[in-house]
């Protein structure tokens, strides 16, 4: 079967990735792993178990905190975004937590939630959830006046021109911001256990403890293996319902 030019350009890329890294890791000696080592201790890693219930674990918590994300951005950045009072009113407070550094909090964030599940919660709340309401606000304050005016000429007010008119003209942007809150939240869920050394924090720092370059640069590939993946699947939801516009974000 032949390949397309998309698929040959990223082999391409990837060949050419693995050549590059070898060569430099045979110029810096054990500092860097060669392909060959990585790979043979992430098939250790598999072996063990320890890899897989690590990112199971981390997916668990990006999930719970994901998806508290997603039930407060979306009605928020909507409100923001059709009411200019609310806008300058809420606007005040996400801006200024938008710009904080959410790792500046995590000491605050500790003696208030402990470190069990809603500590990893709200870590990946924050870090999740600015970058959406201000991605769904744009969505919303963009759809044109006149379809607002023609759902409300056909009934659709309230929660129903939410449903019917808002989000699907707004639908390029709340992909968008379901794509970048997803990869903020698996950033999220890793500083988090690095701090509780939990999960892969946990895994990262046993390794590192024991100078394992080669644990350390396997797990570090899956988690960006873990956040690629769920962006992919998002791109081809995005694809699917927004072929029929342009995304701006």
């Amino acid at each position: 079967m032949r390949l397309s030019a998309r698929r040959q350009h990223q082999l391409a890329g990837l060949v050419f990735g693995v050549v590059i890294w070898s060569l430099f890791a045979r110029w810096t000696g054990p500092t860097l792993p060669r392909p060959v080592v990585l790979g043979s201790a992430t098939v250790e890693l598999y072996r063990s178990g320890a890899l897989v219930d690590a990112l199971a674990e981390t997916l668990l918590r990006v999930m719970f905190g994901y998806g508290l994300a997603i039930v407060i951005a979306f009605p928020v950045g909507a409100v923001m975004g059709l009411s200019s009072f609310l806008n300058i009113f809420i606007g005040t407070y996400v801006t200024a937590l938008f710009v904080t550094s959410v790792a500046s909090l995590l000491p605050f964030l500790i003696l208030v939630a402990g470190t069990d599940i809603n500590f990893y919660t709200a870590v990946v709340f924050l870090f999740a959830v600015f970058h959406m309401i201000l991605i769904v606000r744009a969505g919303v304050a963009t759809v044109e006046q006149g379809i607002r005016d023609a759902g409300y000429v056909f009934g659709a007010t309230g929660w129903r021109a939410y449903r019917y008119i808002l989000l699907p003209a707004a639908l390029p942007h709340v992909v968008a911001a379901l794509r970048i809150g997803y990869n903020r939240a698996v950033k999220g869920a890793v500083v988090a256990e690095l701090w509780i050394y939990a999960g892969i924090g946990e895994l990262l720092h046993s390794y590192q403890r024991f100078s394992q370059t080669p644990e350390v640069l396997a797990v570090v590939l899956h988690v960006m293996l873990l956040a690629v993946f769920g962006v992919r699947l998002l791109r081809v939801i995005e694809r699917r319902y927004t072929g029929w516009r342009e995304v701006s974000v």
